[in-house]
């Protein structure tokens, strides 16, 4: 199953196999259908706003994720899910959102090691040990001609470092804080719908 959110709207590619649960709109994909006509649906559920989350029942789910796939300009990331000694979370605020740190992998840069990097470039706290993942989360956002399907790898880390962090302002992010678990209850309707779904489920329910 793949979860893709486009101007925060849902849109999940799922086998026969899988139990619906939600979804306005409910559509079944037999894996055949070309990049123009999958297009001509996005195009669709973007401009009816009625429809909040869109299904794709897939008779064969990797050809016509591939073929979703096609339609954008890839990009992969990676970030972490940050826990100090308190169990508190390690959370950026950047463009008016609230947010976990992470940025674009480097040519030639593993998937852990790229955010790891990351952690530290946009928070400044190091001493950093992954315990799980990676998670996967993607979303479509328009960049330039073109759209971008970002690819972000998530990791679970446990942070001993005691330093205050330090937001890094050259990338637009104006506070990195720890939060526990009732501040960042707090701040989620402030965040993506991504983010609130990834913290909802490997850090509040954790």
């Amino acid at each position: 199953m793949y979860n893709v959110y486009i101007n925060e709207r849902l849109i999940r590619f799922m086998d026969l196999k899988g139990s619906i649960q939600g979804g306005d709109l409910i559509l079944r994909l037999n894996g055949n259908e070309s990049a123009a006509v999958l297009k001509q649906l996005l195009d669709a559920f973007d401009m009816n706003k009625m429809v909040g989350e869109l299904y794709f029942q897939c008779v064969n789910l990797s050809a016509s994720w591939a073929t979703f796939c096609s339609l954008f300009q890839i990009m992969e990331a990676a970030g972490g899910l940050v826990r100090n000694d308190k169990s508190d979370l390690l959370m950026i605020f950047r463009n008016g959102r609230w947010d976990l740190p992470k940025g674009k992998i480097e040519a030639g840069e593993e998937k852990d090691t790229a955010a790891i990097r990351e952690v530290f470039e946009e928070c400044g706290v190091a001493m950093l040990n992954l315990t799980d993942g990676p998670f996967v989360t993607y979303h479509v956002y328009p960049y330039h001609e073109h759209h971008v399907l970002k690819i972000t790898y998530w990791y679970n880390m446990d942070c001993s470092d005691d330093a205050v962090p330090k937001p890094q302002q050259e990338e637009g992010i104006t506070e990195a804080k720890w939060m526990n678990k009732d501040e960042v209850e707090n701040a989620l309707p402030q965040a993506y719908v991504s983010i609130a779904q990834l913290v909802r489920q490997y850090y509040l329910t954790n």
